[in-house]
């Protein structure tokens, strides 16, 4: 049985091969990655309360979000241009490319991390709505340009297949060591929000030496002078427009929904959130693998197998997230008692996020086909439209609903924009990626 099996991987197609290669390794590391950004949630909620888990997770999207804002769309546009330039062994092109993106995005955080450091101390009753204190505002403010280098390390280390490291440098890498820091950390000290924020920013600087250091000695980079590259800055300020707009309703949906509920009810929220957004790490798991691969075979032509691909992680996404999504939504309360009993009244939240992740996975590696593929123009009007609706959204039903208004805000929001994007697929690429 054992050599039958064998014997079909070899006779499968180059493409497929990859995928279930690449994919095994990277499935492995996802899971340990889901894990632990799970287990940090439960760990922050145990060793903490409501007040200080909402405090922290606040600052934490936030965090989050202007570090993704401040990468200027080339986190996405990297993958694409350093994919092809990996297949052709253009190692100067990948260095190029990098130092283009780190040198443009740490720029831009400076002025991003001066601005929102002097409007949160000068206008500190509007903004502060969580009372978080000055020094974890100050830790959270330096731990985003620690985040900018770690995660475009992430993506260069992507493009050149090495799935493994990218995704310590993109994930595993800052919630193991969260978890890890936080348990020693109880020990000797009070975990409160200003504890979380200086372990987070230990977390998020070793993260970023270490990428770093994996990325120089990967012998893909190479020291030279830097020139422009006027496609890979375009598909960037495409990408970087819409990413503002889907990373709003992301991770700035608990900042948003701040104004709105209290911090215990923003507690219960993020826990929610976090937990849903297991059902979706299959689908970022399945996207690390194929969205390189995508970009090489558009360039390439090779339409029949780009859909063959797209399909086939289709069908591995759906396949992969059934059990989650069933565990979520008929069984809500079991799944948020483990962050502790005051948790439980966070399961009809867990129920709306979980529908809105199971529309993400069915309709598929949909986003990244439309970037991939030259499409970036229309997937950035896609998460315009898509992102300002779930703002309106949000902004209505978290007042008119609370808490439980802002979880379907942000459910619907998201199947919007991948419901918008699968039929965009269809009408430019020619196929449905669902089948």
């Amino acid at each position: 049985m054992l050599h039958s099996i064998s014997q079909k991987l070899q006779n499968l197609p180059s493409d497929k091969k990859q995928f279930f290669s690449l994919g095994a390794a990277t499935a492995v590391v996802k899971a340990l990655a889901a894990f632990f950004a799970f287990l940090l949630t439960i760990v922050v909620s145990r060793y903490s309360d409501t007040t200080t888990a909402g405090q922290f997770f606040y600052l934490f999207n936030l965090v989050s979000l202007v570090a993704i804002i401040a990468q200027l769309g080339f986190n996405i546009s990297l993958v694409k241009f350093n994919a092809i330039a990996f297949k052709g062994q253009d190692s100067l092109e990948q260095s190029n490319n990098y130092r283009i993106a780190l040198g443009r995005s740490l720029l831009f955080c400076a002025v991003v991390c001066s601005a929102l450091y002097l409007a949160f101390t000068n206008f500190p009753a509007q903004l502060n709505t969580t009372q978080v204190s000055g020094f974890s505002l100050t830790l959270a403010v330096i731990a985003i340009p620690m985040l900018v280098i770690g995660q475009t390390n992430s993506r260069v280390l992507q493009a050149s297949r090495k799935v493994i490291a990218s995704l310590i440098a993109l994930q595993l890498g800052v919630s193991f060591l969260m978890v890890a820091l936080i348990v020693v950390a109880k020990q000797s000290f009070l975990i409160t929000t200003d504890t979380l924020m200086a372990l987070f920013l230990v977390a998020a600087a070793f993260v970023a030496l270490q990428s770093t250091i994996q990325w120089l000695r990967s012998g893909q980079y190479q020291h030279g002078p830097t020139t422009a590259n006027h496609e890979l800055t375009y598909s960037a300020k495409q990408v970087w427009t819409g990413s503002i707009f889907t990373n709003l309703v992301q991770w700035g949906s608990l900042v948003i929904a701040g104004f709105f509920i209290s911090t215990s009810e923003l507690g219960l929220l993020a826990a929610a959130q976090r937990t849903s957004l297991l059902i979706g790490f299959v689908l970022v798991t399945i996207n690390f693998v194929v969205a390189p691969m995508f970009a090489s075979l558009y360039k390439e032509g090779k339409m029949d197998r780009l859909r063959n691909l797209s399909r086939l992680a289709c069908r591995a996404n759906i396949g992969a997230a059934i059990v989650p999504v069933i565990i979520c939504v008929l069984f809500p309360e079991f799944v948020m008692q483990l962050f502790g009993k005051e948790f439980v009244a966070a399961a009809p939240l867990l129920i709306a996020l979980s529908l809105g992740q199971l529309v993400n996975v069915a309709t598929g590696s949909v986003g990244f086909l439309l970037l991939m593929s030259g499409h970036e123009k229309t997937m950035k009007y896609i998460t315009i439209v898509s992102g300002i609706i779930s703002i309106a959204l949000l902004l209505s039903l978290s007042q008119s609903y609370g808490v439980l208004g802002a979880a379907w805000a942000i459910a619907i929001g998201l199947a919007i924009q991948n419901l918008a994007a699968l039929y965009f697929v269809k009408r430019y690429l020619g196929f449905f990626p669902v089948g």
